[in-house]
């Protein structure tokens, strides 16, 4: 198989490991938050899109400090889509629809990638050389879609979390707004978010048990991720 080929490293490898990783997630971050505006849109509200958040441009979609966690300690989050709950033409529900459709968007995207590294697999089988080109095009892809379903599956486990600004309060907020815990939310989730990473990865350094956040995000990714593999066959 293929994969017998892409065992050794060089330079050419190492930087076609890494544009594959920054651009399995830029399309996930920036499609997780199309998917938002989308929904918001056929809810019957344009906010987004009058905010020219409904875009393949990657520089409207990133936050400052959602970008400094993802460099520091390898989680972030986007900028939030701009939504009007009172555009919407069943509030609850549609908040709820909202709230779901990027990290909804995150998981099909994870499924197909491991379907198309199936068939890129299924269609190497037995392919015992390539020329060098072919060879560093295969290894690319191989990454892309691999890291492509782990870099969606990641974003999933971390935006279900019930904390501002990430999709996991949007949900309980589409439901009970004015509630005490959103109205608290509101004012202070982001600065217990970034706490939070910040304290778990600084005690993470001590021992590696104490990583609360990546050991919760990396049961999550392996307990979606396994069964993917095994419903496509795919081996690692």
């Amino acid at each position: 198989m293929i994969r017998m080929l892409l065992q050794s490293g060089d330079t050419i490898q190492v930087i076609l490991s890494f544009i594959a990783v920054l651009l399995a997630a830029i399309g996930a971050i920036i499609l997780h938050e199309n998917a938002h505006g989308l929904v918001a849109l056929w809810c019957g509200d344009d906010t987004a899109m009058e905010a020219g958040r409904i875009t393949l441009n990657p520089a409207k979609h990133f936050d400052i400090f959602g970008l400094l966690m993802f460099i520091v300690v390898g989680f972030g989050w986007a900028r939030p889509v701009p939504v009007d709950p009172s555009n919407y033409k069943h509030e609850k529900l549609d908040g709820f629809l909202v709230a779901i459709a990027g990290v909804v968007t995150n998981l099909i995207l994870a499924f197909i990638s491991i379907g198309l590294l199936a068939g890129l697999l299924a269609i190497l089988q037995g392919v015992q050389s390539v020329s060098q080109g072919l060879y560093y095009f295969l290894y690319f892809l191989e990454y892309f879609l691999l890291y492509g379903a782990i870099i969606n599956l990641t974003l999933f486990a971390f935006n279900i979390l019930p904390l501002f600004p990430l999709d996991g309060f949007r949900v309980i907020e589409a439901f009970v707004p004015n509630s005490k815990y959103c109205v608290f939310m509101r004012r202070y989730g982001t600065f217990i978010l970034l706490g939070l990473l910040i304290i778990s990865t600084i005690l993470g350094y001590v021992n590696s048990n104490f990583d609360v956040f990546s050991l919760y995000i990396r049961a999550v990714v392996n307990g979606i991720l396994n069964p993917m593999l095994k419903v496509f066959g795919v081996a690692f």
